[in-house]
C-alpha cells in the first residue's frame, strides 16, 4: 500500500487523538491512556531509554518524574499507510524532569495502528529541537 497524505476525516481524527493523548498524560488519567495505547506500546524517551506501556500506566512513582507547567501542541503532518499512521507535530513544553528543565521545543513522532474502528497509539518518540526555529516551524 502506498503512503499517502491522510484523508481529511482521518487527519482530523488522528490530530484530535494526538492532542487528547497529551492531555490524558498531563492529567495522569491512566485508565484512558491504557485504553488508547496498544499492548505493544513503546516510548523512546529523550535520553534514549525505552519505556513500555506498563511503565506509563503502571506504577505512579515511575510515571510522575516529570513536572509540567504548560504544554502546547502544534498540529503537524499526518501520513497513513494501510492501517498505520504517523503523526509528526511540534510541542512546546514548560517543565522539568527529575528536577532538570525540559528543552522547551520538541518534535513528537507518534505511530498509530488501526484496531478495528479505533486508532491505538503504538509508539512515540520526543526529540528536543536544538536549532533556532525556521520559518514555518
Amino acid at each position: 500500500v502506498a503512503a499517502a497524505p491522510a484523508a481529511a476525516d482521518d487527519r482530523a481524527d488522528l490530530l484530535a487523538i494526538e492532542a487528547d493523548s497529551h492531555r490524558l498524560w498531563l492529567r495522569g488519567d491512566t485508565a484512558a491512556l491504557a485504553e488508547l495505547m496498544a499492548e505493544e506500546y513503546r516510548f523512546v524517551v529523550m535520553n534514549g531509554a525505552v519505556e513500555r506501556r506498563a511503565d506509563i500506566v503502571g506504577d505512579e512513582s515511575r510515571r510522575r518524574r516529570i513536572t509540567v507547567r504548560s504544554l502546547e501542541l502544534e498540529p503537524g503532518e499526518v501520513t497513513i499507510r494501510g492501517g498505520t499512521a504517523a503523526v509528526i507535530s511540534t510541542m512546546r513544553l514548560d517543565g522539568s524532569v527529575q528536577g532538570r528543565p525540559l528543552p522547551g521545543r520538541m518534535r513528537v513522532l507518534s505511530v498509530y495502528t488501526r484496531d478495528g474502528e479505533h486508532w491505538r497509539l503504538l509508539a512515540r518518540s520526543i526529540t528536543p529541537i536544538l536549532a533556532p526555529p525556521r520559518p514555518g516551524d
